[in-house]
């Protein structure tokens, strides 16, 4: 009788293993950051690049309206975030994509809320002025092997689990 529950114990344990590892990406759906890796980002997301070549993630296209633009691609790096950062933070460039939404004084700062996972991509507070009111956000930092990508958070229903989710998942090149 002892064998017999230490062996459903094993299976039990074998068959949670199996169901958390089969349903923990339910929900997301894999998109590729060139020359960086893969993200995972939910499914309801609309993907895809501005006229520079990065991405958006959005509700529909830029172009339709009543467009809602939820994560943005800054910028593509030689190097990461690492090597800017002083003591007291740094700027980094205004971006705008089209009409739609402009991000300029865009302030890193070395304190504030933030995790870096065994992948290298790490997200981090933020502070930027988002179409010229100020907005306290974060930045994911997806770094790849030789370069890494900054995407920005713009949109406040962006809850804090799936921010942690979309960067501990990433798998870099």
């Amino acid at each position: 009788m002892k064998k017999s529950g230490i062996l459903m114990i094993i299976i039990s344990i074998i068959f949670l293993i199996f169901v958390n590892e089969y349903y923990r990406y339910d929900g997301y759906k894999d998109v590729e950051i060139p020359e960086i890796g893969i993200a995972k980002v939910p499914e309801s997301w609309y993907c895809s690049k501005t006229k520079d070549g990065l991405l958006y993630f959005a509700n529909m296209p830029i172009e339709n309206q009543g467009c809602k633009v939820y994560f943005i691609q800054h910028s593509i790096q030689d190097y990461a975030l690492d090597t800017n950062e002083s003591e007291s933070g740094y700027f980094l460039e205004d971006y705008s994509l089209g009409n739609i939404l402009s991000i300029k004084k865009i302030f890193i700062s070395p304190y504030g809320n933030s995790d870096v996972y065994s992948n290298g991509s790490r997200y981090q507070s933020c502070t930027f002025y988002l179409n010229d009111i100020k907005v306290d956000s974060y930045y994911i930092d997806f770094e790849g092997e030789n370069k890494s990508s900054i995407f920005f958070i713009v949109d406040d229903s962006i809850d804090m689990k799936t921010m942690e989710d979309m960067t501990k998942w990433f798998k870099k090149y």
